[in-house]
């Protein structure tokens, strides 16, 4: 007996400790299995118990929306709209569409906005949300009184008031809950803030122009820090009722008003206009609402001192003009609409589209203009390539003539063949001289007077640098490798190279193994510097090859001269004595034939100078002809950036498609 004993305490334990011992996150498991008997049957069943990271929560961050079957279209295009042109549309209000769409029941938000002051403003909202059968409520005390508590700005939504004992929530704007028949019947949450009038009642024009977001989305300060530190969020609307207090504060609304830029027709039709007049007599159905609030505080105060003051309170009640601010209250709903889409959602996308397509295009007039005001004008273009063509028969003949010249001049002929005995060294300086003074030296102070009238009209005259692929060749003091590529070897070895000027890192593969290897970039030189250039290359190559021509000729005809001495002695002992003039006619036949071959290889270094010299200038102002002319082409052409052409047209594409998903919902 004692071993069932044993297993029934067993069960019992495990039941309770399932009971009463659990993971607070394991709750949902625990009351998800089905009861079971204290007193097992033989052995009991130990409980299966899952993790909770396993299990999701319906309020996860990656749960699956819900979305109603007819706003499906409608809410992609939209998602559209916010990755393809979210630069030309306001984010908060576009995710409030978003939050519209995502229910059949969507809660709307209307701004009460009093001007410079939230005083009236908060007045008309108690007025509206007060229940006159009942005495007067705490939130009333709090939303009239108690300014500095809640702050500058406000949300009411319905509900209870939470209770004091709990730590309140954290959230970017105060929120005042209030059991309100009117906010729980029409689904509608309330922000009351406040928007500063113009200074000095001067309309604005032009670039200082107001924007409907200063209505539609109200600037609303949350503090950041306990220092008092405050961050401006915009807190989007779909409807604003604009209170003034008095004649003059409509004056001030409407000038405001006036000041406006409302890019959309729903947009000036979401705002309207009341206004706080004592003594009221008759109300208005004009888009101004007349409302007295002394009159309906009066009202509700007698209704609320007893019910026998029922008639008072309607008379003052119906005189005040609440009654039509009420009216417009619950027209604003999204609850109270026949259509298949509420006239508050569709108010609100619609004039996202309708900002975000009027945005677009004067994106595209903007660029269109800066495209227009860079390139370059008819009469600029000819003028300019008139000149091009005129530098081109310019420089064509001055290399004909100064070369010519050169080769004719004195300092040509002091390199004769025969003279190079005792003018092998002078090669180099004639050489530089010649170079410098007949090699295209008009043709540079031309290119520079170009250059300046290209930098005039804004085009800058530099040679184009072709990029840097990591297929070249360099040399060990111009890269350096490390393997493998890091960010930090990068930094290394730009830090090692950085005296080398501007760097660039390549990346190689070789072998499976990645290495990095820094390249200083090609900086574009001006156009200005090509001749000079030019000149500097031809003349260190033209100095060195025919310095080493000279030395080699002579070294040539002194060794077949001396050689043709030694044929001579050797003929002269071998022969009859006294057969000088075999011997002699050995020796004169080797130094004429070291002569003409002497002569013929001179020419020829100098020929080939010559004709390199002319072709390297003709070279050089063929590349500086076709470059200006390229560059006037291009500055008379215009240029449009792809990357920013296929990004507008993606987001007018989306714009599009999203406006008709909107026009297909009735």
């Amino acid at each position: 007996m004692k071993r069932p004993i044993r297993s029934l305490r067993v069960g019992q334990l495990d039941h309770l400790v399932d009971t009463f011992f659990f993971c607070p996150s394991c709750t949902t498991v625990r009351l998800a299995q089905p009861s079971r008997p204290c007193v097992p049957k033989s052995l009991p069943s130990k409980p299966t118990r899952r993790c909770a990271s396993t299990l999701s929560s319906r309020t996860a961050v990656n749960a699956v929306k819900n979305i109603p079957t007819r706003y499906q279209g409608l809410y992609k295009a939209l998602g559209d709209v916010q990755k393809n042109a979210s630069a030309q549309v306001n984010l908060s209000r576009l995710r409030l569409a978003l939050q519209g769409l995502e229910s059949e029941t969507p809660t709307t938000r209307v701004a009460v906005l009093g001007l410079d002051t939230q005083e009236t403003a908060r007045r008309l909202v108690r007025l509206l949300l007060a229940d006159a059968l009942v005495d007067e409520s705490q939130w009333e005390k709090e939303l009239t009184s108690n300014i500095q508590e809640l702050g500058p700005d406000v949300v009411i939504r319905y509900g209870d008031s939470p209770s004091p004992n709990l730590q309140p929530s954290k959230s970017a704007v105060p929120v005042l809950y209030i059991p309100s028949n009117v906010l729980e019947i029409n689904n509608i949450e309330i922000l009351v803030s406040s928007i500063n009038s113009l200074r000095n009642g001067e309309l604005l024009h032009g670039s200082e122009t107001i924007t409907s977001d200063a209505f539609l989305s109200p600037s609303v300060g949350t503090p950041t820090s306990a220092y008092g530190r405050q961050t401006t969020i915009g807190q989007p609307v779909h409807s604003t009722l604009l209170v003034a207090n008095g004649l003059d504060d409509l004056l001030a609304c409407a000038e405001l008003l006036a000041s406006t830029n409302f890019v959309a027709r729903e947009d000036r039709e979401s705002v309207r206009i009341v206004v706080n007049l004592q003594d009221l007599k008759e109300g208005s159905q004009a888009k101004v609402l007349i409302v007295d609030a002394l009159q309906a505080e009066e009202g509700l105060s007698a209704i609320r001192r007893s019910v026998r003051e029922a008639t008072t309170y309607e008379h003052k009640w119906v005189n005040s003009g609440l009654p039509a601010l009420s009216d417009w209250l619950t027209q604003s709903s999204a609850l109270h609409s026949n259509k298949s889409m509420p006239p508050s959602i569709r108010s609100l996308t619609s004039s996202i589209l309708s900002n975000a397509a009027r945005n677009l295009e004067t994106q595209a007039k903007v660029d269109a203009q800066s495209d227009t005001a860079k390139r370059l004008s008819t009469a600029a273009q000819t003028n300019l390539e008139a000149s091009i063509d005129e530098f081109s028969r310019n420089g064509h003949q001055e290399l004909q003539s100064g070369l010519g010249s050169a080769w004719s001049s004195r300092n040509w002929r002091k390199l004769a063949w025969y003279k190079l005995f005792w003018r092998v060294d002078d090669v180099g300086l004639i050489i530089a001289d010649l170079v410098s003074n007949a090699w295209l030296p008009k043709t540079e102070r031309a290119v520079y007077e170009l250059s300046g009238r290209l930098s005039q009209v804004g085009i800058t005259p530099v040679e184009a640098s072709p990029p840097i692929t990591s297929s070249e060749v360099l040399h060990e003091s111009d890269a350096v490798a490390t393997s493998p590529a890091t960010p930090g070897t990068i930094l290394q070895a730009q830090a090692t190279l950085a005296s080398d000027g501007p760097l660039e890192a390549v990346l190689e593969n070789t072998r499976g193994t990645t290495s990095v290897r820094m390249i200083p970039m090609r900086q574009p030189s001006p156009l200005s510097l090509s001749i000079s250039r030019s000149r500097a290359l031809q003349m260190d190559a033209a100095i060195a090859d025919l310095t080493s021509t000279a030395q080699q000729i002579v070294l040539k005809f002194l060794s077949i001269s001396g050689l043709s001495a030694g044929l001579s002695t050797l003929a002269y002992l071998s022969l009859t004595p006294g057969s000088v003039y075999e011997a002699g006619t050995i020796f004169a036949l080797g130094t004429a034939y070291a002569l003409w071959r002497m002569q013929g290889d001179w020419y020829k270094a100098t020929k080939a100078l010559e004709d390199r010299l002319l072709d390297q200038g003709r070279t050089v102002i063929q590349h500086i002809v076709a470059r200006m002319r390229e560059l006037v082409k291009n500055a008379a052409t215009v240029q449009v950036d792809q990357v920013e052409l296929q990004t507008r047209l993606d987001a007018e594409a989306a714009v599009k498609r999203a406006r008709e998903e909107l026009d297909q919902l009735d």
